[in-house]
């Protein structure tokens, strides 16, 4: 993923006020384990006014009409919206709900800078507890090498 773009997005989040949280690859990668990715992850807060500073963040970034779909009744309804950004080649997975495992409310995340920009990301130990139930080869490797790099044992 380009780190230019990157780096818009979380400029735009942050100056919209988003409350947010990246998880998935991108926190893996900052929390020091080697490994690639061609999406964003971002654990929204589903408030109605939050998903709509998300959208007008994007908005900013891509200027893509596409963008109006994204609703606080679609993310209700869906709780994950998935966005090809027009002329990218990753996506962005808006979340507000894992099943009934997690809800933003149940992220822990620490804020580091990822860009130049400050951004919450999920902790080490919040992102095996998101993956070690996964059966994904990738995720179930993110969580050994995440262990073993931060030393945590239960979770």
């Amino acid at each position: 993923m380009d780190a230019e773009i990157l780096t818009a997005i979380f400029r735009s989040l942050n100056a919209e006020g988003v409350r947010y949280v990246v998880f998935g690859g991108i926190p893996v990668i900052a929390r020091g384990v080697t490994r690639a990715t061609q999406d964003l992850d971002l654990f929204l807060d589903p408030a109605a006014d939050n998903i709509e500073a998300a959208r007008r963040a994007l908005q900013r970034v891509f200027g893509d009409p596409a963008l109006d779909d994204l609703t606080e009744a679609t993310m209700a309804e869906y709780g994950l919206v998935r966005y090809g950004p027009p002329n990218h080649d990753f996506v962005i997975d808006l979340t507000t709900r894992i099943g009934e495992a997690f809800r933003y409310d149940d992220v822990e995340a620490s804020s580091i800078d990822l860009h130049g920009e400050l951004v919450p990301v999920a902790t080490a130990r919040m992102l095996v507890r998101m993956k070690r139930e996964s059966p994904r080869e990738k995720d179930r490797s993110d969580v050994v090498r995440l262990r073993e790099r931060h030393g945590i044992e239960d979770v």
